[in-house]
């Protein structure tokens, strides 16, 4: 008889592979992913932490890392990922690529979104472990690299990247491709650095069932594309899988914005 845990492990495996098989029909929809603008309806802004961390400054100021202008799709999404204070007039929106190599072509670090607003900046840094997941009895993923799903691939004839990124709100997926596409030479998964890449970030808020933001203590022992269940789950079939370039609808992940101009040098931390 099988345990309640190789049920989970079954059921698990199963919701990955037709995640891929549904995305799979989509791949021509994830080529032209300027258009996927939309994964879902807004809602509205719901104020989870009044007292969340700001930075004052009339600039964002970065030491490291590849920064662009980002820009989102529109103030209504904005103030839906945001949620953790309402918005008057945002302008000087940033995006920051801060990543390194964590080990078997996995990429960890920081990405971070930021933007002034009624004369404040405001930093939203995302995370991914530069190590492994603690090992424990009876837990899934042990001893597996952090940025386990953070790496480059080739997606239609193109080396692209895609990875996974949490703060303690929420989680947002990245997805590079090159802005003057060509046939990828590279056969380690390994970025192409001679050109500029464009991005676009999707997000997921942390929330209940019914759509609240969730006050529910979060595990430090796992990130929360390896949490398999509850309101700090943030897989996405697609990302996990790389048979598409962008998360699918029904990870829950809404098109935040875009970017480009980044420089892989940089960004990767690449000598």
């Amino acid at each position: 008889m099988k345990t309640m845990k190789q049920i989970s492990t079954v059921l698990a495996a199963l919701a990955l592979v037709a995640g891929c098989a549904k995305s799979n029909s989509q791949n021509q929809a994830n080529a032209n992913i300027a258009n996927n603008a939309n994964n879902g309806a807004t809602v509205p802004a719901v104020i989870i932490d009044p007292n969340a961390p700001t930075l004052t400054g009339a600039t964002s100021v970065f030491s490291s890392g590849s920064v662009s202008a980002f820009s989102p799709v529109s103030l209504a999404v904005m103030n839906t990922y945001v949620a953790t204070h309402p918005l008057n007039n945002p302008s000087n929106f940033k995006i920051n690529i801060n990543l390194a190599t964590s080990g078997n072509s996995r990429y960890g670090g920081n990405i971070t979104i930021s933007y002034m607003d009624n004369g404040i900046q405001y930093n939203g840094v995302f995370k991914a472990g530069m190590g492994k997941n603690q090992s424990f009895p009876g837990m899934y993923d042990n001893g597996r690299l952090e940025a386990d799903y953070n790496y480059w691939f080739q997606f239609q004839n193109q080396l692209v990247f895609s990875g996974v990124f949490e703060d303690q709100y929420g989680s947002i997926t990245v997805s590079l491709v090159p802005e003057n596409p060509a046939p990828a030479a590279n056969l380690d998964a390994q970025p192409i650095t001679t050109g500029p890449y464009k991005g676009y970030i999707y997000f997921k808020n942390f929330l209940t069932a019914d759509g609240r933001p969730t006050f529910a203590p979060h595990s430090p022992n796992r990130s929360c594309w390896f949490t398999y269940m509850g309101p700090y789950d943030c897989r996405s079939n697609v990302i996990q899988s790389k048979c598409g370039v962008t998360p699918g609808a029904e990870a829950g992940y809404q098109l935040l914005g875009t970017f480009s101009g980044v420089n892989i040098k940089t960004a990767f931390s690449i000598q």
